[in-house]
């Protein structure tokens, strides 16, 4: 009986050992198992804190990027900084999960998800900066062409304005009168009316300015403005307000006295002109006489009065 028994014995103690094994061998599978997912968490840690950073590097490149376009509208500034604003948010939540000294699989799976949409935000970031630089680009060169054709039409523009000018001008001196036969003489009246020619200063009573108009088809019938200046052998121009002198604008912009303004109806054909001048006519010289259209001299005459 006691044979039986020690067998017995003998048999639990078998059971325990192999029991204990299989507990020993259990534990050590569910530490070798539980090291090695810890291990594998932490890889995936660091592969995806290095996608993180890499990522948030491109980030700053194209936000540096993006800022060139900010100042151009309104809506534009306001698409860029809720764009930059979204970013930078996702950025902030994903260096806080990694802030953690170690991640569940489920933080990891989070990290990774939150990851994914900050990579896709970025893409859409890129994608916005190529189709703003594109934009760009296409306006300069448009701006380059307009510049080009403004540049050109402000070409033709002047050489167009030169040409009127010139034809301005020309039409402007074809409009001019050629005078003949001008002369100026000192003259008295006799009696009956008749004038005489007289060459002593002291006899003279008046001088007279006469000339021929000749024809001009290019200037317009009607009334017509021709300015006489008449001067003294000292050179002075004999001017008296209540006679109707005045001062006369040349072409070249210069003014200059006149004497008196000659007002007649001319119709394109040739015709005598006379004028007369009485006063301040005192010292014995030479009198000099121009005459003025438009600001331009159309013709000279001279007397020598004694």
């Amino acid at each position: 009986m006691e044979n039986n028994q020690g067998e017995g014995n003998k048999k639990l103690y078998i059971g325990i050992i192999i029991l204990l094994l299989l507990l020993n061998c259990g534990t050590l599978y569910l530490y070798l198992t539980t090291n090695k997912a810890k291990t594998d968490l932490g890889e995936q840690k660091v592969a995806l804190e290095n996608d993180f950073k890499t990522l948030s590097d491109t980030l700053d490149s194209k936000k540096m990027e993006l800022e060139q376009f900010k100042g151009k509208n309104a809506e534009l500034d306001a698409e860029i900084t809720a764009k930059q604003d979204e970013i930078d948010q996702q950025k902030k939540t994903i260096a806080g999960l990694f802030a953690k000294g170690k991640m569940t699989g489920k933080e990891l799976a989070a990290a990774k998800e939150k990851i994914a949409q900050y990579e896709s935000s970025i893409g859409d970031l890129k994608k916005r900066v190529e189709e703003l630089t594109q934009q760009n680009q296409e306006l300069n060169t448009q701006n380059q062409q307009l510049s080009t054709d403004l540049t050109t039409e402000k070409q033709t523009t002047s050489k167009l304005s030169e040409q009127n000018q010139g034809l301005s001008k020309k039409v402007e001196l074809g409009s001019l009168l050629q005078l003949k036969n001008i002369s100026v003489a000192g003259i008295k009246k006799k009696g009956n009316g008749k004038e005489v020619d007289v060459k002593r200063i002291k006899q003279v009573e008046s001088l007279r300015i006469s000339f021929e108009t000749g024809e001009n088809k290019v200037l317009d019938a009607g009334n017509l403005a021709l300015y006489i200046r008449i001067i003294n052998p000292k050179g002075e121009t004999i001017s008296v307000a209540d006679q109707g002198s005045g001062t006369l604008k040349l072409a070249d912009g210069q003014d200059v006295q006149y004497s008196k303004k000659a007002d007649f109806d001319y119709a394109q054909s040739n015709k005598k002109i006379s004028v007369y001048w009485s006063q301040n006519l005192t010292a014995a010289g030479t009198y000099k006489v121009e005459v003025y259209q438009s600001g331009y001299a159309i013709g000279l005459g001279q007397v020598e009065l004694k």
